[in-house]
């Protein structure tokens, strides 16, 4: 690499946001490329890039204090679940605050990037003066795992209309939902918060339909507190006790798995069992096993009969949808909340495969065979996505500032795993991701 690496980030979403201030912060060149005329990625309501799948109603389903980062945090006058017009002004203060704007090229689109051998990518982008190509050292990819739909494919045609929640914007737009019986795929934090808004919008029916169960918890207690304060909690980037420091990883691991899974069936166990007794799939034993979803009034609005559960689609006949159980109801609109496809277009199928719909990283987030390629910000956190991306931005940054050296290939391999894999604590991830720049830079030195 050059003495002062250059580095290209995709995207000026929140990741991309972090990563361009952490890498920048750390003495490298940093071009940010953003296909909109705005930061803030998804949180933009109507972004101009296309991609983003804001609604009206949208708010952070983490607290304020748990959403913030190490060195930025949300106004204390705002609601402990901003909205996402609260969000994206934030993001616009944080670079106006850091002032990093002129990094940031807006209206460019990455069109590929192409690695070279043995290090180092040509990056093709066009903007409004045309395509050209730039020379970049390292390419972080922070253009998100929340803007290709995945839709699934079920037999038979439907006479009514389906969309996927990308395009849905209120209860009016993309389709009028008032009177319609409406079907919602999908019981993430997505689909059981438009299920209960189209309900209460006037619809003739609302069906909510699973395929598997999850936990769904309350956001907040009836007090109007958030429900998660009543748990432990640590910030990724906060200070961790002595106590959980001194043990190894695993340890730590295993030790919150338990606990929290208790925890979880203690403050949330009855809540659970009030849901699966409405028709909600029975959910993993282990509520880790898979991210939880976040739904106030979903419990309220299914004993109240605005909603009612459904298995998976079966197909469709003509205005009918039949369900895996045989039930038929007839329906005039279907909605899939049924999630995104990981999706990075610009880059060789070779290095991240869209069929796979997964890729193993290191340290979730440094290819294996491309220490000059980081994903940042994807994966299943049970907490907040933007302090996760921060502390993977500080490790792109150590790298490739020179002042941390990898692993060897055993250790490097034994800490590449899915990025979808199971959820993880974002602490104790915080913490391990910064005993390992640690070690790094232990080694560095050792070697210099």
């Amino acid at each position: 690499m050059n003495s002062t690496p250059r580095v290209c980030v995709v995207g000026a979403g929140p990741s991309g946001l972090v990563a361009t201030k952490t890498l920048a912060g750390a003495g490298l060149d940093v071009d940010c490329l953003e296909l909109s005329s705005r930061v803030g990625g998804t949180w933009v309501l109507g972004n101009p890039n296309g991609r983003a799948a804001a609604y009206h109603s949208l708010e952070t389903n983490t607290m304020r204090a748990m959403s913030r980062l190490s060195d930025y945090e949300m106004p204390e006058s705002w609601p402990d679940f901003p909205s996402h017009a609260q969000v994206a002004q934030w993001w616009e203060s944080y670079v106006e605050h850091f002032g990093f704007r002129g990094r940031i090229q807006f209206e460019t689109e990455v069109l590929v990037a192409r690695p070279l051998s043995p290090s180092g990518w040509v990056v093709e982008l066009r903007d409004a003066s045309g395509v050209r190509e730039e020379r970049y050292d390292a390419l972080l990819a922070c253009s998100g795992a929340y803007w290709q739909p995945r839709v699934p494919e079920i037999s038979g045609a439907f006479d009514g209309t389906c969309f996927h929640a990308r395009a849905y914007r209120d209860p009016q737009e993309p389709v009028a939902l008032s009177g319609k019986r409406v079907v919602v795929v999908g019981i993430g934090n997505t689909g059981c918060e438009l299920a209960c808004e189209i309900a209460g919008a006037g619809a003739r029916s609302v069906l909510l339909s699973a395929r598997s169960g999850t936990w769904i918890l309350p956001k907040r207690k009836p007090n109007g507190r958030p429900a998660a304060e009543s748990a432990p909690m640590m910030h990724p980037c906060d200070p961790v006790p002595t106590a959980l420091r001194i043990l190894p990883a695993p340890w730590r691991d295993k030790l919150f798995e338990r606990f929290g899974a208790r925890l979880f069936h203690r403050m949330f166990g009855e809540h659970m069992a009030r849901l699966q007794a409405q028709g909600l799939p029975a959910p993993p034993p282990n509520p880790l096993d898979k991210r939880p979803t976040v739904c106030d009034p979903l419990l309220g609005a299914l004993e109240g009969g605005t909603v009612a559960m459904r298995p998976p689609i079966e197909r469709f006949e003509g205005s009918d949808v039949v369900f895996a159980d045989g039930r038929r109801d007839p329906a005039d609109v279907v909605l899939f909340a049924t999630g995104y496809r990981l999706a990075y277009p610009y880059l060789p199928d070779d290095l991240i495969d869209p069929r796979a719909d997964d890729v193993d990283l290191f340290w979730g987030t440094m290819h294996p065979a491309r220490p000059d390629l980081f994903v940042v910000g994807v994966g299943r956190p049970t907490g907040a996505f933007w302090p996760m991306a921060e502390v993977q931005s500080q490790l792109a940054a150590a790298l490739l500032s020179g002042r941390y050296r990898l692993p060897g290939t055993r250790p490097l391999r034994a800490r590449t795993r899915p990025i979808f894999g199971r959820g993880f604590n974002p602490a104790l991830y915080g913490l391990a991701v910064r005993e390992e720049i640690r070690r790094g830079e232990r080694r560095a030195r050792r070697h210099a």
